[in-house]
């Protein structure tokens, strides 16, 4: 089975974990620092907090802006569940708002329509690895005095009108889980020109440590260590290489099965750059799950992107209910808010996601475009 993703991992990768093994210096070593600077570097971005997953950037950025009990984040309930579980987890309040039906990411339009007097951040998402349309999302925060945090889990090296996305905002959380454009095992990191929030941020990364021993205010264990750094030097050598082919990839992709009708291929905008995370087809004429069952049967994964809106989530459906968060703090009134979402709703019922990985040959592309054709002929 050709797979959706792969993590692309050579020799050298595995000779910088071995020589961060025999250091004996396994944790907050030389790598994570070097690590932190040559990554926001690369973005475009004065500072660099390195963390043990992209989940945990997501967590301390919301932290370090100082959001708490009745503060709103507007953002997209089209993206992994950690967009929004950080949020609640942070004290605050998700509004979900529509998204753009070319781009999958937040429309901004919905986004100024949602701003509430008691909205403290915008949190658009780079989604599959195409980047939100910053610009009008930033007048409006400035306009209104907003945060914007960045979730760029998916867009490592993806650009916004020529500026790397992560450099943007105030604030960005990056993934390195094996699946990204490059990876760390697991890792992440946020980047930001605010001295301000990256102290804070470094402080809640490691138990709100000023000193060994004192701590200042209340934080977590999310540090990462040097055998993840380590993996990070030397993916980020190869993003632009790995990101290229996954370009070439898509153009193959788009060329070949933009001719079917009934199959929307994904666009890219004039304004960005995309970093082809993943590659989404719309089944628009014909029944998706089956042509996912179609092309599966010929050797190429295929499946849906997210099985429903975050609003849709069990547990999401249960704090509606109830109002409260059953982790660990109590809330009253509303959990979180929805405007009207038919565009982010009709999205979840129509793509399905093929493999595109710079792992991926001639060959492997190839046999991708025919079991796709094969599969389409076969169930429209």
């Amino acid at each position: 089975m050709i797979p959706i993703s792969r993590p692309l991992i050579g020799d050298e990768e595995i000779r910088a974990v071995s020589e961060v093994l025999r250091s004996g210096m396994l944790a907050k070593g030389k790598r994570v620092a070097e690590f932190e600077s040559r990554f926001a570097s690369y973005i475009g971005a004065s500072h660099g907090v390195a963390v043990s997953n992209g989940t945990a950037a997501l967590h301390i950025a919301l932290l370090a802006a100082g959001l708490g009990p009745d503060d709103e984040v507007v953002t997209t309930p089209l993206s992994f569940f950690a967009t929004a579980s950080t949020i609640l987890l942070a004290g605050a309040r998700p509004v979900f708002v529509d998204v753009d039906l070319e781009t999958y990411n937040l429309d901004p339009g919905e986004v100024e329509a949602a701003v509430s007097d008691k909205t403290k951040m915008i949190l658009p998402v780079h989604l599959f690895g195409h980047p939100a349309d910053m610009d009008p999302i930033m007048k409006i925060a400035e306009e209104r005095g907003l945060l914007v945090l960045e979730d760029a889990a998916q867009a490592h090296g993806a650009e916004y009108r020529g500026k790397k996305v992560g450099s943007i905002g105030h604030m960005a959380a990056f993934s390195f889980y094996p699946t990204k454009n490059m990876t760390t095992a697991e890792g992440g990191i946020i980047t930001t020109n605010d001295s301000e929030l990256a102290e804070k941020a470094r402080l809640i990364r490691d138990h709100g440590q000023k000193a060994k021993y004192v701590h200042v205010l209340l934080g977590f264990n999310y540090r990462m260590t040097d055998l993840q750094a380590a993996i990070g030097l030397v993916q980020l050598k190869k993003l632009e290489q790995m990101n290229e082919r996954r370009r070439s990839i898509a153009r193959t992709y788009i060329e070949e099965l933009s001719r079917l009708d009934g199959l929307e291929v994904p666009v890219e905008k004039p304004w960005a750059k995309h970093a082809w995370h993943l590659f989404p087809l719309r089944a628009v004429k014909v029944h998706r799950d089956k042509l996912i069952e179609a092309i599966r049967k010929r050797g190429v994964d295929a499946r849906p992107s997210y099985p429903s809106p975050i609003y849709e989530q069990p547990v999401m459906v249960d704090l509606g209910k109830k109002g409260v968060d059953p982790l660990w703090f109590a809330r009253s009134g509303e959990a979180f808010k929805k405007r009207s979402c038919p565009n982010a709703e009709r999205l979840v019922r129509e793509t399905l996601l093929i493999p595109i990985h710079p792992g991926l040959s001639e060959e492997d592309v190839e046999s991708v475009v025919r079991a796709v054709k094969e599969a389409y002929a076969e169930v429209a």
